[in-house]
């Protein structure tokens, strides 16, 4: 019989409950179950233990005066992340059925990009080189995931670094976009001259993508740094890596663009249609990843206090010619939980909440951290806000929650 304990918080502060009830759970082994009892529905803890993917939950008892929850530790967390390392072994040798294929896409609809991160980490430091990674594993990968990524990122809004980097990245794709249909025309032409408003369209493209490396310093300085503080660190290698390769051939293709003349037209089309083609392909599918995996584990893994440093070092280092200015206003209204009961104040907050239009922010005054109504609202509005501290304590906790 699986060994069951008793956590009785009954009639206890915030703070005393959390302290009991949170290492309590996380003490738990394989098949142990912990009886949690409250004097009232405790349906934040249910999102947040539900949120971590390794426990089964049940209600014992429901009301009227106390309430009985069973958390038993299962071993899907793990059982996951050996399936996902099968997976990615499979990958890597290129062994990819339609039937593995099929189970591939089953298996990840469960897993978000912070676990896809961390799990190619593991593989890269059981020996798997970031070359391999970059160049092959990571394209098959993203073939598999790409509609599973797509449907889970998460959104922000302006000013936040990551909505600054991601509407960068749809102009940079405009960029390419532009660049292609260049490289398609060039194919059919035999002269400078016939290539005629080309030559100074190929010019404008290349400033353009030049003019990217503000993006990429301020990925390479601020953002990748702070990932690796997190013990994130193959991800942001590889990233950089594909840096290393766009930069020279940006760079030569600037070079090409604007001394045209001195080359043999034939070598000159060569050459510039080989970088385009590269660019076109490789820094599309760069972009995705960043979009899609590295910007999602960020958005995962670091505090609001932590993008309010990233967002102070970016605007140290300065934007691209093209970066969009933020125009937005922020409409606020303001909820201070602090004289009411507990039982009511999730009510009214998303009583409230159910009344915001997008763009405006419910700003809520707390005795406590909020953190169990983040994992609610992560739970029932998953990329339809954005969740930042203001004040953390020791006294009071502030916090806007953005619909988006």
């Amino acid at each position: 019989m699986n060994a069951v304990k008793t956590i009785d918080v009954k009639g206890l502060e915030h703070a005393e409950r959390e302290g009991l009830i949170l290492p309590g759970v996380q003490e738990l082994e394989t098949n142990e179950t912990a009886r949690i009892v409250v004097e009232f529905n405790p349906v934040p803890l249910v999102y947040m233990l539900k949120a971590q993917g390794d426990f089964e939950i049940s209600y014992e008892k429901e009301g009227p005066d106390e309430w009985i929850l069973q958390v038993t530790r299962t071993s899907a967390g793990e059982e996951k992340k050996a399936q996902f390392r099968e997976l990615l072994a499979k990958l890597k040798d290129n062994r990819l059925t339609k039937e593995t294929t099929e189970k591939a896409r089953k298996l990840l609809e469960t897993v978000d990009a912070t676990t896809l991160g961390l799990m190619e980490q593991e593989l890269i430091r059981e020996g798997v080189s970031h070359e391999e990674i970059r160049k092959s594993l990571c394209d098959i990968h993203l073939e598999v995931l790409r509609d599973s990524l797509v449907s889970k990122r998460q959104e922000v809004s302006a000013p936040h670094p990551v909505h600054t980097f991601m509407e960068e990245h749809v102009i940079i794709i405009d960029t390419l976009n532009d660049l292609g249909a260049l490289i398609g025309r060039l194919k059919g032409v035999d002269s400078f001259k016939t290539m005629a408003e080309d030559r100074e369209k190929l010019k404008d493209i290349a400033h353009h993508l030049v003019e990217a490396e503000s993006h990429h310093q301020r990925e390479e300085d601020v953002l990748f740094p702070e990932l690796e503080k997190q013990d994130i660190v193959e991800p942001p290698q590889i990233m950089k890596l594909d840096h290393v390769e766009f930069r020279k051939r940006k760079q030569e293709l600037y070079q090409l663009a604007h001394n045209s003349q001195d080359h043999d037209f034939a070598a000159f089309k060569a050459r510039v249609i080989e970088i385009g083609e590269y660019l076109t392909k490789e820094l599309e599918s760069h972009i995705f990843k960043e979009n899609n995996i590295l910007y999602q584990i960020a958005l995962q893994v670091f505090t609001a206090e932590q993008w309010q440093t990233i967002k102070k070092e970016c605007d140290k280092l300065g934007y691209c010619c093209f970066t969009p200015e933020d125009q937005s206003q922020e409409e606020i209204m303001d909820l201070d939980l602090r004289p009411m009961p507990p039982f009511e104040r999730h009510e009214k907050i998303f009583r409230m909440w159910d009344d915001l239009k997008s763009g405006e922010t419910l700003r809520i005054t707390n005795d406590h951290d909020p953190k169990p109504l983040r994992y609610q609202f992560e739970a029932e509005y998953t990329n339809l806000y954005q969740w930042e501290y203001e004040q953390e304590g020791p006294k009071d906790w502030v916090v806007k929650i953005k619909k988006i």
